[in-house]
């Protein structure tokens, strides 16, 4: 290296900050302007961010001087930092966006500007940070985003040499790191000492870390912050925008609380209030206020893609989507406003938004969905697994929040479906339909689906998706026909989807006849000894059930059960669902009233789609349905949830295991209100089955509801000292109480007829009060225990070591063994008075000339029982 002779003399020294201190007041004036500048650009990207401006001060300059005399022979005309400046922000992405924003709007020295993490070897941590060395361009300020006019000094090469500024961009914690470390440290003279070099990296380490974490979360809670249908309904979003527009009066400059009006408008479908708003705020240049005004418009005007209006509003997605910081919401949203114009355009863009950000699922789904199409086959997948793993993660994480529901779960389906997972695939889709089940998501969701016909032969899964769709179709036609009769054109639609449903139906002449209930569980010979122990609770819980039942068709496990109902009550129908083609471990079981099969080879969800097509065909209600499930494998864990998704009760063991025991682990399904977790009580089974009978007349059923209730206040005596508030007086009882009560009175009959009383008016003679024995109580006591427990599950209430009535936990929630005798005494003394009770309305009981319980088993063989269900000796069940 040459150096001059004088370099080392103070003399070149005092030339040098001569020479700086005639420029001094031109780079203060370069620090005021770039400080404007950065400012207004940061309000725009990165409104939160800390703008620092300074010229360097003289002191500075001439330590510099001295410092690196070696390497700079002349530092006022080549030190690139004598105006620097600093954007502080909060995350990476808006690290890019300054970033992005400085690239194409100054002149960039790429000699000397670096991005100090590239200089880190991939297992170094320590400094990071973005300095670019920029200076003023001709024409560029003022624009849309910065209004701020350059003073011609600051352009003009000849009367300011060396014009040049450092910019540094980084985040909060990136400055944190800088002031702490290198400021302090690698600034100086010395070499750091290895033992605090080592502590520095290990805490940029964590820094880096945090860093990362904050921009997760923070892209989270933005996304989750305009997802207004996440946490509010629609009244609360009304009152919102009320609110929003009071502030704006006060502001009225204020583009950000116009954007959140806007955003809110448009998710509430209120086009034209975005539009009219939205377009005061044009001039600002706002990314958002453009994206959202052009999504406005093109949704606006959608029926009329030729008009003005829709071509303005792609303009403005476009200006956003040639932004430095390309906003992927804005390339997708424009990409679908050219679907079924210019597909090319479309193909183009989904791509752009697909390179963008690869992970994002909504441009990802549809890229793929284009580049399958147009190839005809799968190639392109195993390619881009990581990039749908990961989106499918990103979707999981939206849904965990509530954000752009049920769509993450129609991607999900669609993503797990290309990767070759049927099962998780079924799921996810089941989910997305419980969750909304309006016409046009399905319907969107099914054209979806429909485009990736030319490699369904790929795709494991992709019929019993089709399936599913095609069933929740015809669900929400057939409830348009009962709910729309006078609208010629939407009925017309539903019949024919209801017509197409026929198609797929096996004996739609045949149909199912109500009221029915499918039996689900393991059939697996591994769990086949598992489900045996639950024969006795099956036997039991169907013996009053008068309808279809359906299950598997095979005499294994939980089918096998099934079949066994069929042949031991005359009164239930038995249909069984086998696949064409049948493992040769299974066995049919012929003793089911009639075997139906699908074109299925092997047992799958075919079977269990195939049932719930012949059932609405049928013209049977979901919501009338009842599943009561023990155990189960993975074909189980979808009947579980498909069920749910289409509105019917789901009453499962939950101590069985299996597949019961992790759907009541699985926080996606848990919440579900029709989900109900039965103890393994053969009364409470039987209440499930059968609960839903007619009511008494209203006047009687008060009155014996009164009754019960003072009763029951009689047997808590040392309770009505408390807050309890189900014991106190009858007038002042909370209606959820009072309908428990009228419940148990409309029981009353039914118990009766099950022990062999018969009832009748008595007019001209005083009514005799029959005296229950000791065997009628306990088991009256114990089936009115299974309707309680029944009425209380489907009201949402679940088992819990203390009676908490607000969260609607109890601990009697259990079978009749498991009850202490006090608490059983609560429903003997109960049942003890149903004949006082019924005497003062006018009615009398009577025993049968031979007073036995219903099916044969006589009473006496009750008296020292410990349980109906172990003790029953009835002449059927002899026979099983």
């Amino acid at each position: 290296m040459h150096i001059r002779k004088d370099v080392n003399s103070r003399e070149w020294t005092r030339r040098q900050i001569a020479e700086y201190k005639k420029r001094y007041q031109n780079y203060k004036l370069y620090a005021e302007v770039l400080e404007q500048v950065l400012k207004q650009v940061a309000k725009n990207l990165a409104p939160a961010a800390i703008v620092q401006t300074r010229p360097k001060s003289i002191i500075s300059v001439a330590e510099k001087c001295q410092r690196k005399k070696v390497k700079y022979l002349d530092p006022v005309n080549q030190f690139t930092d004598l105006c620097g400046g600093r954007v502080i922000v909060h995350t990476a992405e808006e690290v890019k966006a300054i970033s992005g924003f400085i690239e194409t709007h100054f002149l960039i020295d790429e000699e000397n500007t670096t991005d100090v993490s590239q200089r880190l070897k991939p297992t170094e941590f320590g400094y990071r940070s973005v300095h670019y060395i920029i200076s003023f361009k001709q024409g560029i300020f003022p624009n849309r985003l910065v209004n701020v006019t350059i003073p011609p000094l600051l352009l003009d090469d000849q009367k300011f040499p060396n014009r040049r500024a450092e910019i540094q961009v980084r985040t909060i914690l990136e400055h944190a790191w800088a002031d702490l470390s290198h400021d302090l440290a690698y600034k100086n003279s010395f070499k750091i000492p290895v033992m605090w070099e080592r502590e520095f990296a290990a805490v940029a380490a964590l820094l880096e870390g945090a860093d990362k974490t904050f921009s997760r979360i923070k892209q989270a809670l933005n996304t989750y912050a305009t997802s207004y249908g996440a946490y509010m309904n629609e009244e609360q979003m009304k009152d919102e925008i009320k609110l929003l527009e009071n502030i704006l009066e006060f502001d009225p400059g204020n583009a950000e609380v116009a954007c959140c009006i806007g955003k809110l408008a448009i998710t509430l479908g209120e086009w034209q209030k975005a539009i009219d708003l939205l377009s005061e705020y044009v001039h600002t240049g706002n990314p958002s206020v453009l994206r959202d005004l052009g999504v406005a418009l093109c949704k606006k005007h959608k029926y009329n893609p030729g008009s003005r209006k829709f071509k303005q509003g792609q303009g403005y997605l476009e200006k956003v989507c040639t932004l430095p910081n390309r906003d992927v919401d804005a390339i997708a949203s424009l990409a679908g406003t050219w679907k079924g114009i210019n597909e090319e355009k479309v193909r183009n863009l989904y791509r752009l938004a697909y390179q963008t950000d690869p992970s994002d699922p909504y441009p990802l789904e549809n890229f793929l969905d284009i580049e399958i199409a147009s190839a005809r086959d799968t190639s392109i997948i195993p390619l881009l697994s990581p990039v749908i793993t990961a989106a499918i993660t990103r979707c999981r994480n939206q849904a965990d929040v509530g954000v752009n529901l049920p769509w993450v779960f129609y991607m999900m389906g669609k993503f797990y479906l290309l990767l070759n997972k049927p099962y998780y695939s079924l799921e996810a889709y089941a989910k997305a339909v419980q969750l909304c089940p309006t016409s046009w998501m399905i319907e969107s969701a099914h054209i979806s689906l429909e485009r990736l016909s030319n490699v369904s032969k790929d795709l494991s899964g992709y019929e019993w998706v089709r399936r599913f769709l095609l069933i929740a179709k015809a669900l929400i036609s057939k409830n348009k026909i009962k709910e729309t009769p006078k609208e010629p054109d939407k009925p017309k639609a539903a019949t024919e989807t209801l017509e197409n449903s026929k198609e797929l139906a096996i004996s739609p002449d045949q149909p199912i006849e109500g009221p029915v209930v499918i039996l689900v569980g393991g059939c697996d010979h591994s769990v086949e000894q598992q489900i045996r122990s639950y024969r006795q609770l099956v036997l039991e819980g169907f013996r009053d059930f008068k309808g279809t039942v359906i299950s598997g068709g095979t005499i294994q496990g939980i089918s096998g059960l099934a079949g066994e109902l069929g042949k031991v009550y005359n009164s239930i129908r038995t249909i069984g669902y086998i696949p064409g083609l049948i493992p040769a471990s299974a066995n049919v079981d012929q003793r089911y009233s009639e075997l139906r099969k699908t074109n299925g080879s092997g047992f799958s969800p075919l079977e269990a789609l195939q049932t719930w097509t012949d059932i609405i065909v049928s013209g049977l209600d979901p919501c009338r349905i009842k599943i009561l499930g023990i155990n189960g494998g993975k074909i189980s864990a979808i009947e579980y949830r498909i069920a749910l998704a289409l509105g019917a009760t789901v009453g499962v063991i939950a101590e069985s295991g299996g597949e019961v025991a992790k759907l009541l682990r699985d926080e996606k399904w848990i919440i579900s209100k029709k989900l109900i977790i039965l103890p393994a009580d053969a009364m409470t089974v039987r209440a499930f089955i059968g609960s839903g009978g007619q009511r008494i007349e209203a006047d009687i059923r008060e009155t014996l509801a009164r009754e019960i209730h003072e009763e029951y206040r009689k047997t808590r005596q040392d309770g009505l000292k408390t807050d309890d508030c189900s014991l106190v007086d009858w007038d002042k009882l909370p209606d959820g109480f009072k309908e428990s009560n009228a419940q148990q009175a409309d029981h009353i009959f039914e118990k009766l007829s099950q022990i062999g009383y018969t009832m009748g008016k008595v007019k001209n003679r005083k009514i005799k009060i029959a005296i229950l024995t000791k065997a009628e109580v306990e088991l009256l006591a114990e089936i009115e225990h299974g309707r309680w427990n029944t009425e209380r599950l489907l009201e949402g209430w679940t088992w819990g070591e203390e009676k908490d009535i607000l969260r609607k936990k109890s601990p009697y929630l259990v079978k009749w063994s498991q009850l202490s005798d006090e608490v059983k005494e609560w429903d003997r003394a109960t049942v003890r008075k149903i004949p006082e009770f019924l005497a003062r309305i006018g009615l009398e009981i009577q025993r049968s000339k031979v007073s036995v319980y219903k099916y044969g088993a006589e009473l006496s063989d009750y008296t020292d029982r410990g349980s109906v269900n172990v003790a029953i000796k009835n002449t059927a069940i002899e026979k099983w």
